[in-house]
């Protein structure tokens, strides 16, 4: 790990070399805690993830639109006997002007895939592995883009089998209607060289929805939309493929910070070659197993300032004729001029403790 932050400083020294150029530099940490109370569901295990990620970045920019950006981010999850669990490395290119947003390297997902649903990715996926390693690009923006994305996941060899994903989504806005899309492939290939031990795997999903959405930036938040969910999941080797639709339905409404967001899906049971290939193949959420499942978010926003932000969560699942519960507590706090937050910050009267 000590060679990697080495190549980084010496990277970020060259770039500082001109004058024309401005430093920036960020520093933070991500604090989770996911209490999953699933002990009697046959999709999903119970259990307790806790981790802390400490973030050290530094950036470099010229001519206001061109930013490259090195650091490290690393891993400690209370109960384990390591000083650091897991390391990552952030390295990329931004390019980002009122019209094109362009990354190209290992970047935060939450940055540019925010409007994904976790019906593609579920909790867990975004705290362990916050990276992609890839390319994102982006046309317009707020209400109104599109946008394309590739995210290499695994690099074959002998012991390893070559994985990636591609995506596309956007969404366009009149007022307070809206439609929108979100859409992934994820591609599970064999090992280098190929030893006949693996075939090839593919899953392809796609939401496309309408509804109404309205969020002036102050208080009230409120949206509703209705939409269908499709795919494909075929296993080339077993000559195996399944072609899942459904009805989704999303209910969202907030109030100071206070609100809920709710999830619907009612269709063809989905990730059919689960018990095969497990979390390996399939990065959503695993209740959508079953032919009904509605996920329900209830929360609340305890800090929502320009520089942390602590949310609390309680989450029902309702699946296979069950309930099945869920709490988390998620803290974000970043200090440093690289990344400018997306969203205003809200105060709400609560909050005045923290203060």
């Amino acid at each position: 790990m000590g060679s990697r932050i080495w190549c980084i400083v010496v990277l970020l020294l060259i770039a500082v070399a001109s004058p024309a150029q401005e430093f920036r530099w960020s520093a933070g940490m991500d604090y989770f805690f996911d209490n999953m109370e699933y002990k009697a569901s046959p999709y999903a295990d119970a259990r307790t993830l806790q981790g802390i990620w400490l973030n050290a970045l530094g950036g470099v920019t010229w001519d206001s639109t061109h930013t490259l950006v090195a650091g490290v981010n690393l891993l400690k999850m209370p109960g384990m006997h390591r000083a650091v669990d897991k390391s990552e490395v952030t390295l990329f290119y931004r390019f980002e002007n009122d019209r094109v947003h362009f990354r190209a390297g290992a970047f935060p997902r939450r940055e540019v895939l925010s409007n994904y649903s976790d019906f593609f990715f579920r909790d867990s996926v975004n705290q362990h592995m916050p990276l992609m390693q890839g390319l994102f690009w982006q046309l317009g923006k707020d209400d109104n883009f599109f946008n394309a994305w590739m995210d290499w996941t695994g690099y074959s060899h002998a012991e390893a089998r070559e994985s990636f994903f591609l995506g596309f989504s956007g969404k366009a806005s009149r007022g307070i209607l809206f439609t929108d899309f979100q859409s992934t492939l994820f591609h599970l290939a064999g090992n280098y060289p190929n030893d006949g031990r693996y075939g090839v795997s593919e899953v392809i999903q796609g939401i496309l929805s309408a509804g109404l959405e309205y969020d002036p930036g102050n208080r009230f938040r409120g949206m509703v939309s209705a939409g269908l969910f499709a795919g494909v999941e075929r296993d080339r080797k077993a000559d195996k493929t399944y072609r899942p639709i459904g009805f989704t339905a999303r209910f969202h409404a907030g109030y100071m910070g206070v609100g809920t967001d709710n999830n619907l899906y009612l269709g063809d049971p989905r990730m059919r070659l689960f018990p095969e290939y497990g979390g390996e193949l399939y990065r959503g959420t695993p209740f959508l197993r079953g032919s009904h499942y509605l996920q329900s978010r209830w929360y609340v926003s305890l800090i929502d300032s320009d520089r942390s932000r602590l949310r609390l969560n309680c989450n029902l699942h309702l699946s296979g004729g069950e309930l099945f519960f869920q709490q988390t507590l998620t803290l974000t706090v970043a200090v440093g001029n690289l990344m400018t937050r997306q969203q205003p910050a809200r105060k709400f009267p609560w909050m005045q403790i923290f203060q």
